[in-house]
């Protein structure tokens, strides 16, 4: 499922008697270990092997028949076509889909299936055999899909577009013809609580159709007789118009293979930012979960600087990239804060975006690109703003982060915890801004909010009720869970809570009686906390078994099992992730990415990372201001799972946490591990 790259011998280009061959290449570099097929088989991790380049706009592969979350599926072989776009692991009906292709050698609604064995996928690349005799070759830019078809001898070869593909609420259509290998068009749908997602494209194929048919939601291209070479279609999207389309289509002369080693490079480039050593299965979990935090947000600029804002205007950059593709209502947690590290300019460029979508009113209207929801989009701004991201205007959208805030839901303790953390980052927000008054009004807000509701719904232990899915009004997950929603005031929590010591044997039971739900974000962030609580060998313990080791999984994201699914949390195969634990738009992808290094993002809004022991031997992070950081582990084994001691640029380092300038500043920090807890490293008080 992997192609490893070769560099051959060349001896036949040279005389025999010259010796001038080119050695064999021995070691892999990162993009070597991309598994694409991870976590694409049904409901564990809703993941697909599409066709694209970092935050690209097209992620082309096929969509399984029925289809999955992402369309694809790697456990049913019959598909419907070949659709242009998705978000990976975001539940519900999936996002995307808004318009197929299906290569046809007879009806349309013949079935086609893809032929096991025959797929292939690396990053940039997809190819497979399908049972009609066609094979399929994909690859992309960030707008353009281009789909290579080699037909069989066949007196019906025909592609199928189906307008009518959304993996959701399709709306409206229209598709017009240019010529004899061109047409254009637009497909609209409804995704979830975002009304009206647009997406205009441009088809243009190598080889001329001898009839083009419209019917209904179909348009046939039919060829005159089986192509004796492989056709290519070229399809560009745009959120603006299909004429800009068409130029972005013209602007790109480039070659089928050198789009493709073009997106493979690109791919080499963002994946070696983090280079790991240590045992191989985890090496190949790790770089597709970086993988995976690469593919969303999307770039929705056109060549010439516009994008289409979130009132429906058309509007020009300044200087900047427009993103858009969204879920931060659990990507906030992980994804962009390690963004803020590795693409800073990305990061930068994500929150002008973020400002720009506020400033229009930040509507469920207008969308150029597959959109979840965008709760939460405050923490992103509030985090870029404490690890001193510039150039980005708060003030400007200022007074629509007071209108949100009004808006914020109460109606279970679940988004009581959520919206006082929103409330907490709009009060930092508010200092940083010289509004005194407001901070003051909103922190004492965010405090009355959770505090109430902690000591009404979570003080006191009710065994009958806390293991309760759905219990009290919650959306999702349990009280247990939620407990620990705090981590943007724990010194708040220690204080209510009964100290560090209760805290800490209540967080203990909490694991060791499989309460926690790794499959579900709300407590994500518990094992870290033991940091907080005195006990970070606890952190160490738990963090590496859900890395690394087989547990009692008891809850899916809704219900809990009929039984019990025993088994490792992350795994190297198709069904990568525990049973409905979706990938959440790479949000647990990016948590495995930070524990396996040993770091978290604990307090998103604070720039401070929580230490535990990395699953890796070596670590090391080649960061774009030309630094590198790195984190070595003395003693390391599979069983040296707790810290003994750390050194940080050669001094002495006793606390369980680390700074964003620290890291970014670079230098070594070192760990010496053992097998046995050690109960006074990492308890330095910050």
């Amino acid at each position: 499922m992997i192609e490893y790259r070769f560099i051959y011998l060349l001896a036949v280009l040279f005389p025999i008697v010259s010796c001038n061959t080119i050695p064999l290449k021995t070691e892999k570099d990162p993009i070597d270990f991309v598994d694409m097929f991870i976590g694409t088989a049904g409901d564990y991790g809703q993941n697909d092997p599409a066709a694209c380049v970092p935050h690209g706009m097209v992620k082309l592969c096929p969509d399984s028949d029925p289809p999955n979350h992402a369309g694809y599926d790697y456990e049913q072989p019959r598909i419907s076509g070949i659709s242009i776009n998705r978000i990976s692991g975001v539940g519900s009906r999936g996002k995307g889909g808004s318009l197929s292709i299906k290569p046809c050698t007879g009806s349309y609604e013949d079935e086609v299936r893809i032929i096991k064995g025959s797929e292939r996928a690396i990053p940039g690349f997809y190819e497979t055999k399908l049972d009609n005799g066609v094979h399929v070759r994909l690859t992309a830019t960030n707008n353009i899909g281009l789909q290579e078809y080699t037909f069989p001898e066949s007196p019906k070869a025909s592609l199928v577009v189906n307008l009518h593909a959304s993996f959701t609420e399709f709306k409206e259509a229209s598709c017009h013809t240019l010529s004899d290998r061109e047409i254009y068009g637009k497909v609209a749908s409804k995704l979830g609580a975002i009304k009206h997602f647009v997406q205009y494209f441009y088809i243009k194929s190598n080889v001329a159709f001898e009839d083009i048919k419209k019917d209904s939601n179909l348009v046939h291209l039919v060829f005159a007789e089986s192509p004796s070479h492989p056709v290519e279609i070229r399809v560009a999207i745009s959120g603006i118009d299909w004429a800009t389309a068409v130029k972005e289509h013209q602007a790109e002369r480039r070659t089928f293979e050198e789009i493709k080693e073009d997106a493979f490079a690109r791919w080499s480039e963002q994946l070696s930012k983090i280079e790991v050593e240590g045992d191989e299965e985890h090496k190949t979990i790790f770089y597709r979960c970086l993988y995976n935090t690469f593919l969303t947000p999307v770039d929705v600029t056109s060549l010439d600087g516009r994008y289409l804002a979130g009132n429906g205007e058309i509007k020009k950059t300044d200087g900047f990239k427009y993103y858009s593709s969204w879920s931060t209502w659990d990507t906030y947690r992980t994804k962009f804060p390690l963004m803020s590290i590795l693409e800073p300019g990305i990061f930068k460029d994500v929150c002008r975006s973020q400002v720009e979508l506020y400033k229009a009113g930040k509507p469920n209207y207008f969308w150029a690109t597959p959109t979840v929801r965008n709760d939460h989009s405050i923490l992103i701004l509030a985090d870029a703003l404490s690890k001193e991201v510039k150039d980005f205007d708060l003030e400007a959208c200022y007074p629509e982060l007071e209108r949100e805030a009004e808006g914020l839901p109460y109606g279970d303790p679940g988004s009581c915890m959520e919206s006082a953390y929103d409330l907490h980052v709009l009060a930092e927000i508010s200092k940083s801004l010289g509004k005194e008054d407001k901070h003051r009004k909103y922190m004492q807000l965010s405090d009355s909010i959770w505090k109430t509701e902690w000591e009404a719904k979570f003080r006191q232990i009710v065994p009958e009720t806390f293991d309760t899915v759905h219990g009290s009004g919650l959306y999702e997950g349990t009280l247990w869970q939620y407990r620990w929603a705090v981590p943007y005031d724990i010194e708040g929590l220690i204080e209510i809570g009964g100290g560090k010591d209760t805290l800490a044997n209540q967080l203990e039971y909490f694991f060791e009686n499989n309460l926690h739900n790794h499959g579900n974000q709300p407590a994500i962030h518990a094992p870290f906390l033991f940091n907080y609580f005195g006990k970070p060998y606890l952190a160490q313990r738990w963090v590496n078994t859900i890395l690394t080791k087989k547990m009692v999984h008891r809850y899916g994201t809704h219900d809990k099992f009929l039984q019990p699914f025993i088994g490792k949390t992350y795994r190297a195969e198709p069904r990568g992730f525990i049973p409905e634990m979706d990938d959440d738009d790479a949000t647990m992808s990016a948590w495995y990415v930070f524990a396996a290094m040993g770091l978290y993002p604990l307090k998103v809004g604070e720039p401070v990372y929580e230490l535990t022991a990395p699953i890796f031997e070596h670590v090391r992070l080649n960061l774009d201001n030309g630094k590198t950081f790195k984190i070595t582990c003395k003693n390391f084994s599979s069983e040296n799972v707790y810290i003994q001691s750390a050194t940080l640029n050669g001094a002495p380092y006793g606390r369980a946490r680390i700074s964003h300038r620290d890291l970014l500043n670079g230098g070594e920090l070192v760990f010496k591990l053992g097998d046995k807890p050690n109960n006074t490293w990492g308890i330095d008080e910050p």
